[in-house]
C-alpha cells in the first residue's frame, strides 16, 4: 500500500509579517499522523529572520519517523539552519543563514506528540550584529530564568514586537521592564539603547 502525506494549507502557506508563529497542526493538541506542512518566510527589503524555538515535541520511534526541517529552501542541498526529529526541551535562538526561509514538518502513520509552536520575527538588517550577539550570547540559555524567558509566551511576543519595531518598546514597555527584570543579556540592552537612538529616541 502507499502512505499518503496531506499537504494542509492551514499548517503552511507563506509568511512575511514582521513576526508570527509556525505551529504545527491541532497544536496544543497532537499533531496527526501522514501530514506534511511547508511554511515560506520571505521578509521585506533590507529585512532578516530570527527563529526561537523553546521546545519541540516529536514522537520517534522510527529513525527521524517525524520531522522538522529549515532551511534556505527546498533543495536539500541548501544551508540547513536546524532540524529535529526526536523531543528537545532546550530553548534555541538562530538567524537565518539567508534572507528567506523554507520550514517542513511532516509525520508518519505511527505515533504522535504535542508538537510545536515556534516564533519567528523579522528585522531590520541594519541591526545584524547586535542580534546576533544576543543569539550568541550563552547567558541566554545557561540558567532556567532565561529558558523561561523563552518560553513564556508573553514575555517572548513582547521580545519580538520590540526586535521587530524598536518604537514598539513603548507600547510593550510593562513586558520589557519584566523582561529586564529577569536579568536579560546586557546584549538585548545594546540592541534596544542602539536601535531606538536610530530611530532618533534617546532612553
Amino acid at each position: 500500500f502507499n502512505i499518503i502525506f496531506l499537504l494542509d494549507a492551514a499548517c503552511g502557506g507563506l509568511l512575511g509579517k514582521f513576526h508570527g508563529f509556525i505551529q504545527s497542526p491541532n497544536y496544543p493538541g497532537n499533531y496527526p499522523n501522514n501530514r506534511e506542512c511547508i511554511w515560506r518566510i520571505k521578509p521585506g527589503k533590507k529585512r532578516r529572520i530570527l527563529v526561537i524555538i523553546p521546545e519541540v515535541f516529536l514522537q520517534q520511534i522510527d529513525k527521524c519517523g517525524d520531522i522538522l526541517v529549515m532551511r534556505q529552501s527546498k533543495k536539500p542541498s541548501s544551508l540547513t539552519s536546524y532540524e529535529a526529529c526526536e523531543t528537545k526541551e532546550r530553548p534555541i535562538a538562530f538567524t537565518s543563514r539567508s534572507k528567506r526561509m523554507w520550514i517542513q514538518f511532516k509525520s508518519d502513520g505511527k505515533n504522535t506528540a504535542a508538537g510545536f509552536s515556534i516564533p519567528y520575527v523579522t528585522y531590520n538588517e541594519e541591526y545584524q550584529p547586535l542580534i546576533e550577539d544576543i543569539v550568541k550570547d550563552g547567558r541566554l540559555y545557561n540558567s532556567y530564568q532565561h529558558q523561561h524567558i523563552l518560553k513564556d509566551r508573553k514575555l517572548l511576543n513582547a521580545l519580538m514586537e520590540v526586535i521587530a519595531q524598536p518604537l514598539n518598546y513603548f507600547k510593550f514597555i510593562v513586558g520589557v521592564m519584566m523582561l529586564s527584570k529577569q536579568q536579560m543579556p546586557k546584549t538585548f540592552d545594546l540592541y534596544l539603547f542602539y536601535s531606538l537612538n536610530v530611530e532618533g529616541v534617546k532612553l
